[in-house]
């Protein structure tokens, strides 16, 4: 965390020390405004301190505990955020913006139930917050729950284009629940939405070529990638995307250049790994996508995924009781999956 300078410290304990015991409507608002000039630049400790400051005379004062707890969330303090915004709740102060900053802080902690509860109730203060409909979709996301996600994201949509908002990330998120659930034209033209609020925002690229990859439409997918690519390239995204689109084609080689360039800028990616290793097996090279299945399951040991990629290997090796031991450890965390039962008839009838 940055240190607050010490002029700024100084100058703000003046401040307070100037305030004396009391202090006035405008010299709040006043200090409202250098946090919100000072959060706007991206300077959070001295954005905080000048909450602080009225907090210290006024601890029960909403505005500024409102303020704090919205400090807190960008600080990644979600915990002390939920503490400022129970005290407002407490006091009866029940409005939908302080709702909604509880749900948020609730979703960064994990519990998306209660940030359900709370969108819900914010919901019903305001129906037309289209804010609160985006929160609580992807609360809904979080535990699965798609058909209520895709319908909450709509709706978000729906009034944010009466407020005349900004839809991308709205669009955005509505696409990521559609490529979960195999909708992938629904994907394309939510991601082309998008595009049109902010034609800079990488996630919908990455999102789309994903769903151009699952479509065929290679070209495309490629196309995608490679703008991730121009405008980001000391990012693993782009050449991550475009790897997974070359595998699609069959073009191995140019897929393990990519992840080859990926795992320089992200080197603690198991998928990054996964992948290499399965393209070198598509290469005949099984003993450098045995290293590369190794080190991502290193890396993310109670991914089932990777064990069973490493038993495919294993059979065409002919290794049959390594792919068996990889094939237990693997269904020991994915009881169900049909293919690794498969692999599991296949290794046994070596």
């Amino acid at each position: 965390m940055k240190k607050i300078s010490t002029s700024i410290f100084i100058s703000l304990i003046l401040l307070q020390f100037s305030l004396g015991f009391a202090i006035t409507k405008d010299e709040k608002d006043s200090l409202i405004a250098k946090a919100a000039e000072y959060h706007s630049a991206g300077k959070l400790d001295e954005s905080l301190l000048c909450i602080q400051n009225i907090l210290s005379e006024s601890p029960r004062d909403d505005e500024a505990l409102y303020y704090r707890a919205f400090i807190f969330l960008e600080m990644n303090k979600a915990q002390l955020a939920i503490s400022d915004l129970d005290m407002i709740l407490s006091m009866e102060k029940t409005d939908y913006e302080t709702l909604h900053l509880h749900a948020r802080a609730q979703y960064d902690l994990g519990k998306y139930e209660d940030a359900i509860k709370d969108e819900t109730k914010a919901i019903n203060l305001n129906p037309q917050a289209h804010e609160c409909y985006d929160m609580r979709a992807s609360a809904y996301r979080a535990i699965g729950h798609h058909e209520a996600a895709v319908k909450d994201y709509t709706a978000s949509i729906y009034y944010g284009k009466i407020r005349n908002a900004d839809l991308c990330k709205n669009y955005t998120n509505r696409a990521l629940v559609y490529l979960e659930l195999g909708e992938y034209e629904s994907v394309v033209d939510d991601c082309t939405e998008a595009q049109k609020y902010n034609p800079f925002y990488i996630t919908l690229y990455l999102a789309r070529a994903e769903a151009y990859t699952k479509l065929g439409k290679y070209e495309d997918a490629l196309a995608d990638t490679e703008y991730i690519i121009r405008v980001a390239p000391k990012v693993s995204d782009g050449f991550h995307a475009r790897g997974v689109v070359y595998m699609s084609m069959g073009k191995y080689k140019s897929a393990v250049s990519d992840f080859n360039t990926a795992i320089k800028n992200e080197p603690l990616n198991s998928s990054l790994y996964a992948l290499r290793g399965v393209s070198y097996m598509n290469l005949n090279k099984n003993k450098r996508a045995i290293k590369d299945l190794s080190q991502a399951i290193n890396l993310s040991p109670d991914n089932a995924e990777w064990y069973k990629f490493r038993t495919a290997i294993y059979i065409k090796e002919k290794q049959r009781q390594n792919a068996i031991k990889d094939l237990e450890k693997s269904l020991s965390l994915n009881p169900n999956d049909e293919q690794a039962l498969r692999y599991r008839d296949i290794a046994e009838d070596m």
